[in-house]
């Protein structure tokens, strides 16, 4: 039976032999869409083009979405566009779940406005997205979500950073510091690369000012 640090190898295995995990140390590094300057990005969009990636990242967050979560409280899978999609799609499937997707603006009027599909208010619902770095997108859905008067359970996604403060509940199979740690071991960092998002990950907010990025 796999456990969680099970997961979060295989998820960081994944992502490095896939070549999803890209680092910049010279020249302009990543920019967020909130703003945070970052030496690291995780390109999960690679992950949904690999059949064996994919079937084996679903079965692990079905099972962990099953360990954290009572499914029969659980009425309805909300993916989140764009990347989120596929993999919330394909856990909904695999549950027996209702799905709706969550978009990032309106497209029309109403409570559902932002929503493809529709759930009824007070519905029980989990929240999935393919990755979190510092939250600002989760935020942004889980904002539309109870609008729409959804009971959110909580927010599943593949990795998280978990180096940005948030409120929001969330779990995940693996962090930052699990996919850095397996790149590290398999030699995919240098030595230049492991140092700055080492750095990175001690202090964000200070890498990010320091490098063009918001402090805050």
């Amino acid at each position: 039976m796999r456990t969680h640090k099970n997961w979060a190898s295989e998820t960081a295995r994944i992502i490095t032999q896939s070549r999803s995990l890209y680092t910049r140390t010279d020249g302009d590094p990543f920019f967020f869409s909130s703003g945070w300057a970052s030496p690291v990005f995780i390109d999960c969009k690679k992950l949904i083009s690999s059949p064996d990636d994919r079937r084996l990242l679903v079965d692990m967050a079905v099972k962990c979405i099953s360990a954290q979560i009572d499914l029969d409280t659980l009425d309805v899978i909300a993916g989140c566009e764009l990347t989120g999609v596929p993999f919330a799609t394909l856990i909904a499937d695999r549950l027996n779940k209702p799905l709706v997707i969550v978009c990032k603006q309106s497209k029309g009027f109403g409570r559902l406005a932002q929503f493809e599909g529709s759930f009824e208010p007070g519905e029980r619902v989990l929240l999935v997205d393919d990755l979190a770095t510092d939250g600002a997108s989760e935020s942004v859905f889980l904002t539309a979500l109870r609008q729409a008067e959804a009971k959110i359970l909580s927010t599943f996604v593949l990795i998280n950073f978990n180096i940005f403060k948030r409120e929001n509940d969330m779990f995940s199979l693996a962090t930052l510091k699990d996919i850095i740690e397996r790149a590290q071991a398999d030699d995919y960092l240098g030595p230049r690369e492991a140092d700055e998002v080492g750095n990175f990950m001690n202090d964000a907010p200070a890498w990010s000012r320091l490098n063009g990025g918001i402090g805050t």
